[in-house]
């Protein structure tokens, strides 16, 4: 958050929504996100569609670079997530988004609507 809202969050209108899970329902998390303004929106038990597009992220990762790799350490894995991950959103190509990287079609989108 502290690169892409240097300048925090509060009255952004931001939500972000999860799973049930324990990290989610985690008091630190619920607390984190109310501390930043960030309205949080959870996907219904055993509810699989509502939490498709980020299984299929999670998917994509392990299918592009966590499988493919044999880490020694957490540290080592971490940094290759985050490589991915930038990867993922400044070059790599989605098909949904006619073949531009997110970047790319964050840059356009918001260049046309000006």
């Amino acid at each position: 958050m502290e690169n892409r809202f240097p300048h925090g969050v509060k009255g952004c209108g931001l939500t972000i929504r999860s799973d049930n899970g324990c990290q989610m329902t985690s008091r630190r998390y619920v607390k984190a996100l109310q501390d930043a303004g960030i309205k949080q929106e959870r996907t219904g038990y055993n509810n699989p569609d509502a939490d498709a597009y980020i299984e299929r992220w999670f998917r994509t990762l392990k299918e592009e670079t966590v499988w493919l790799q044999e880490y020694t350490t957490f540290l080592e894995a971490k940094k290759d997530i985050d490589r991915y991950i930038r990867f993922y959103n400044a070059e790599r190509p989605h098909s949904a988004l006619g073949y531009l990287s997110p970047k790319e079609f964050r840059q356009s989108f918001t260049s046309n609507a000006a």
